[in-house]
Order: C-alpha cells, then sequence, then structure tokens
C-alpha cells in the first residue's frame, strides 16, 4: 500500500505547482532533513554498513530498472561492490507532498563499482521518500544517466536498437587483374539471403571464385550453402545444414556436407556478439585424384563480431572440422573480414581467409591463403516498429 501511495503522490508531485505544500528544499538553509538522510545513504554504502541501510530503506523498497531490482539484491549490491570513500551529491531539490518527498539530484562517486578502478560515475536520482513512525524511508528509486551539457530533450532518451531485418540481401563483387609480361586476372561473385521470423532464421549463399593466367583458367572455386535455424530460448537455436563446394586450388572436385547441431548466441559489451556451433554430419568428397571420401563428421565453430562504430564491423569466423573415422583428417578454417559502409546500401570489405587441412589432396599442400577486397551491395528490409 505504501508502495503505491508513494506512486501516486510522485505522479501528483509531477504535475503539481510549486506552492507551500510541494516546495523546493534548500539544504543550505537547513530544512534539509531528506538531503541529510541522502548523505546518510551514500555514507553507508562507502562504509558497507548493512544495518544503517536497513534502517533507511522501506521494506518494500525497490530500485525501478528493466527488471526491477528489489531491496535484498540493492543492499547486496551495496555492500558488495566498490564505491570508494567519497561521493557527492549536486543540484538537489526536493518536494514535499503529505507524508510523501520527491527527491531529485545528481549522484556521483569516484570508483567503478565493477572493477574498483578510479572512474568519475555520475547518475541522475529520483528518490521519493515515504514518512513512517521511525522517520523517513526511502521507497522508490530511479537511476540513470546525467545528460550532458546542452543535449536538451535528447538527454531525455536512449536509443533502442532496432529489431534485426526480417530480409538481408547482399551481393559482393571483386576483381584483380594484371597485364603485360603476364596477363591474369582473378574474379569473385558472392551473395546471401536471410530471412528471419520471431522463431525461425533461414540463410542461403553462394560463393564463386576464379583465376586465369594468359586467358587459360588456371582453377575456380564454387561454393552453395543452406542453413535452417530453429530457436528454442533467446540464446539457442538448433539449425539444419546442407553445403556443396568444388574447390580445384584445393584438388577438390566434389564435396557434399549435410549437418544439424545446436548454437549459442551471446551480446557482450561494447557492440560485441559472440555465437557458437556445434553439430554433426557426414560428407561425400571427391577429389582430383579420384579419391572418394565418405565420413561422418564433428564440426565446432565461433563466430566475433565487433561493431566498432556506426557502419563499421570487425568479424572474425573459426571453424574445425574433424572426420570421426580418422582423427588425423582434420580441417580448420579461419577468416577475418572488416565491413565499411559507404552508404546506405554500398560497403567495402576486406577479407583474409586461411584453410587448413591436416591430410590435403595428393600433390597439394595444406595451406591455402585468399586475401581479397570486395563492393558490397547490401539491402534490408525490417518488420514493422510496434
Amino acid at each position: 500500500m505504501r508502495y503505491a501511495a508513494a506512486l501516486a503522490a510522485s505522479m501528483l508531485l509531477a504535475f503539481a505547482p510549486n506552492t507551500a505544500a510541494g516546495q523546493t528544499v534548500d539544504p543550505a538553509g537547513g530544512s534539509a532533513e531528506i538531503h541529510a538522510k541522502e548523505l546518510a545513504l551514500a555514507s553507508a554504502m562507502h562504509a558497507r554498513d548493512r544495518q544503517r541501510l536497513e534502517e533507511l530503506l522501506a521494506p518494500d523498497y525497490i530500485l525501478r530498472s528493466a527488471p526491477d531490482i528489489d531491496r535484498d539484491t540493492w543492499i547486496r549490491n551495496a555492500i558488495t561492490l566498490c564505491w570508494g570513500d567519497r561521493s557527492t551529491i549536486d543540484s538537489f531539490h526536493a518536494r514535499q507532498q503529505g507524508g510523501v518527498v520527491i527527491a531529485s539530484f545528481e549522484l556521483t562517486f569516484y570508483i567503478d563499482p565493477s572493477t574498483c578502478r578510479q572512474a568519475v560515475m555520475r547518475s541522475l536520482i529520483t528518490d521519493v521518500w515515504t514518512e513512517y513512525p521511525d522517520g523517513w524511508r526511502l521507497q522508490i528509486r530511479h537511476s540513470g544517466p546525467a545528460p550532458s551539457a546542452g543535449a536538451g530533450v535528447a538527454g531525455q532518451y536512449g536509443i533502442a536498437p532496432l529489431p534485426p531485418p526480417a530480409w538481408d540481401v547482399s551481393g559482393e563483387l571483386s576483381l584483380v587483374a594484371t597485364a603485360g609480361n603476364t596477363s591474369t586476372r582473378t574474379a569473385g561473385l558472392g551473395g546471401s539471403l536471410i530471412h528471419r521470423t520471431d522463431g525461425t532464421s533461414t540463410r542461403a549463399s553462394l560463393a564463386f571464385l576464379t583465376s586465369e593466367a594468359d586467358e587459360v583458367t588456371q582453377a575456380r572455386s564454387i561454393t552453395m550453402q543452406a542453413r535452417q535455424g530453429f530457436r528454442l530460448a533467446r540464446p539457442t537455436e538448433l539449425f539444419a545444414r546442407g553445403s556443396y563446394a568444388r574447390n580445384r586450388f584445393s584438388g577438390i572436385d566434389d564435396r557434399l556436407t549435410t549437418e544439424g547441431g545446436v548454437a549459442f548466441v551471446k551480446t557482450l559489451p561494447r557492440r560485441n556478439a559472440l555465437t557458437t556451433e556445434a553439430s554433426i554430419g557426414f560428407t561425400d568428397e571427391q577429389r582430383v585424384d579420384h579419391t572418394d571420401l565418405q565420413f561422418v563428421t564433428a564440426t565446432g565453430a565461433v563466430n566475433h563480431v565487433w561493431r566498432m562504430a556506426p557502419g563499421t564491423e570487425l568479424a572474425e569466423d573459426l571453424a574445425m572440422v574433424i572426420d570421426l573415422e580418422a582423427a588425423r583428417d582434420w580441417r580448420a578454417t579461419s577468416t577475418i573480414r572488416m565491413t565499411v559502409a559507404l552508404t546506405r546500401l554500398l560497403s567495402l570489405k576486406a577479407s583474409i581467409v586461411l584453410e587448413h587441412r591436416n591430410a590435403p589432396v595428393a600433390g597439394f599442400g595444406r595451406t591455402d591463403m585468399r586475401t581479397a577486397a570486395a563492393f558490397v551491395f547490401s539491402w534490408q528490409q525490417r518488420p514493422g516498429i510496434p
């Protein structure tokens, strides 16, 4: 009941005129009991004084957040994290309506509570204090980053991420040519299509590479892949994948692979995302030396994406495939790529691909490396914002 009354009073005070019933408390004027309570609360955090915190917080205290943080969790954080030995309260204002006081101020700590390193941590606080028989107690707190000077109306809002695009279509082209004593040309084409729904994701991709010298084709490679994912929960997805590859650079005539597995997606701080996959599959591989291999595989893969800045992305893919029938026949692939947006539809991508085969085709080396720069055209369609 006190929480509901405090919430109702805070809404009333938000729209009430500044009359005698709703006054601004000036801490320098000596009538700042609430200001003293706020100082006592900060001091109790510095001292990690659980008893004092218990006295200052209402029995049903909450910190409004997403989700809300309850009293026990807040006290546990207050006595276990790092808050240093000093803090400051600035721009303090308070208004009273009966047995409720709304206080707002800027609270600054000089230690990062998570790392215990020196930092300036400033928050804009709104507190709702309720009068109890034994004195004022903090009922509700809302805390947010203090807006920068001159932020204006925009300082009230945070930027919420847009939903991922329902359709994502891209195509890329790279071309390298030389002339003179030797005429060479290397061309690459690629494309991908991704469709997302609330519970599924569908992906198809195609990559083609050809190399010619003096108008004679030296080698070609083509890779096609289709993947269907089914989301079990937010971080977990089951998937089925099929792929076809022809890679004359490595001595592979045809390779057909089917597999199924599970993927975990984790969003990390500072615009990072990490995806891990594990799968079991079957491969049928025909080589240029007329060898035909059929074997069961186990695959592990990691994908890391770092959005360094708006329009700039650095990504790395690492995958390892093991022949479960002949453990020495394992393959590993590492891809590093950076994409920089030039316009809304056009980007520039640079990539390095390293492939290693522990048991290569006879007459071919174990390791191949490809570097490429390509123009990428992309088109996205996002679902409507609710």
